[in-house]
């Protein structure tokens, strides 16, 4: 019961807590599809960021006990700068029977088909792209709403803190040792301080009290949200990013990785530190082959063919068998990059397969091909082949399968054909690169049109 209660209350406030509403995306967007540095351009974005900035507040004071002190009324959002005497004017001229959260997102949309109207918004697209974002603003603050308007019923946070008090209420009484002192089960310990409960009493009081606390967020607590910081926060980043640094940016100019491969720097702190590279989950998983392995055949599956004679599909393809060279590529391995301390090393041995690895890549170099040592990808001018000067786009190591093409055995009377031809495959979906170091461009082997020229292999 206790956990059920605690997990409904913090799923409550972490999406209250998500759903607060930052204004960025709509002062963003405003200031990007909104053009005119004019007086009336200047007015139509800081009004619609205003207006939404506007509603916030609203809807803060009616749930928050701080926004409301703050703003007991709506003449006091007037002087604070989030209203003018004539928006409140026009606020008060609305009839409504219910709350008018709704009036200030209603303005805002109003403004953006005005801009739409006088060309300062080029298109529908842009004007929808800001109301999506001002939307996704409404809704965060319209589920704050309901969360305060249908809270936990108040039956359930008392049951939870009557079970919780009753439970040790009860172990005040069960636990106790008693024992006649003439009994056989007699002992020296001291057994009358019931350690287990007290500590039991800690953990659950505590986790109950955290519920607790985190039941209403929107209180004047050290914990609760600090809704007035947000609104101020909102209106004063909005009006910068639509106004003050609205189509205003730096000079351009070339930055220090120009024609370079990009290296950003490092503390000399934060040098000391290894950089740990990703390398997924399943990486090593080619771990499992024997030693003694130095080639892999690819095969057709037969269940594959099967299907294809059940349902007489016929190719045109003869039958592949593909060999792959298996070379173990031992540059990378559990370790290297850790300090060789007592925990380095325990954690080595113990805890190795937590521990993300290179995999061990197959690898062939293709005859006549350049491949240069080389710690990045980067497009160069070397010579691809021996005798051929084109770019090069080398990369340190990749997968090329050799396919042998086995065709059907010809008849005794029929001439003899030519032994079966072998090909080098060279796909960018089978390439599997490695390329430690810098990279200003990752072009793969495969995917240019000087290796496509020269290995044209599906050439009879």
């Amino acid at each position: 019961m206790l956990g059920f209660f605690v997990t409904t209350v913090i799923n409550r406030w972490m999406t209250q807590f998500a759903n607060l509403g930052m204004i960025d995306n709509i002062a963003l967007f405003t200031s990007m599809y909104l053009s005119g540095n004019d007086d009336r351009g200047r007015l139509l974005r800081r009004s619609i960021v205003r207006f939404c900035v506007m509603s916030q507040t609203m809807v803060f004071r009616d749930i928050h006990i701080g926004v409301r002190k703050r703003f007991p009324t709506l003449e006091t959002m007037v002087a604070a700068g989030i209203m003018t005497s004539t928006d409140l004017k026009k606020f008060n001229e609305v009839e409504s029977r219910y709350a008018k959260y709704w009036l200030g997102f209603n303005w805002s949309f109003n403004l953006l088909n005005e801009a739409r109207r006088e060309g300062r918004i080029e298109s529908a697209y842009t004007q929808n792209a800001i109301a999506e974002e001002i939307r996704t603003f409404r809704s965060g603050l319209s589920l704050i709403w309901t969360y305060d308007w249908v809270p936990l019923p108040l039956m359930y946070p008392q049951l939870v803190f009557l079970a919780v008090h009753c439970y040790y209420l009860v172990c005040l009484i069960s636990r106790q040792f008693v024992i006649n002192s003439d009994a056989k089960m007699t002992t020296e310990i001291d057994l009358g301080v019931p350690f287990m409960t007290i500590i039991e009493f800690i953990f659950y009081m505590g986790w109950l009290k955290v519920a607790m606390d985190l039941l209403n967020p929107f209180g004047e607590d050290e914990d609760d949200f600090d809704c007035n910081f947000l609104i101020d926060r909102n209106l004063t980043v909005a009006m910068g990013i639509v106004d003050d640094t609205h189509d205003d940016g730096p000079l351009l100019e070339k930055d220090m990785f120009w024609n370079d491969t990009v290296s950003p720097l490092y503390s000399k702190a934060a040098a000391q530190r290894n950089v740990n590279f990703y390398f997924g989950s399943a990486t090593n998983a080619d771990s499992q082959i024997p030693d003694d392995v130095r080639q892999i055949t690819m095969i057709p599956h037969p269940f594959n063919e099967k299907l294809d004679q059940m349902y007489g599909k016929r190719t045109n393809r003869p039958p592949v068998e593909s060999v792959v060279e298996l070379k173990r590529d031992q540059r990378f391995s559990t370790g290297n990059n850790r300090k060789q301390t007592v925990e380095a090393r325990f954690s080595n041995k113990i805890g190795a397969i937590f521990q993300k690895r290179h995999s061990k890549s197959l690898t062939i170099t293709p005859n006549g091909f350049n491949t240069k040592a080389r710690a990045s990808t980067d497009i160069e001018t070397l010579p691809t082949f021996t005798t051929n000067q084109k770019p090069c786009y080398s990369n340190p190591d990749c997968i090329v399968e050799v396919d042998e093409e086995t065709a059907e055995q010809p008849n005794m009377e029929e001439p003899s054909q030519d032994p079966p031809r072998k090909r080098v495959n060279i796909s960018n979906k089978r390439e599997s690169v490695i390329s430690m170091g810098r990279s200003r461009s990752f072009n793969h082997f495969g995917e240019h049109v000087d290796y496509h020229d020269y290995y044209n292999f599906d050439k009879e």
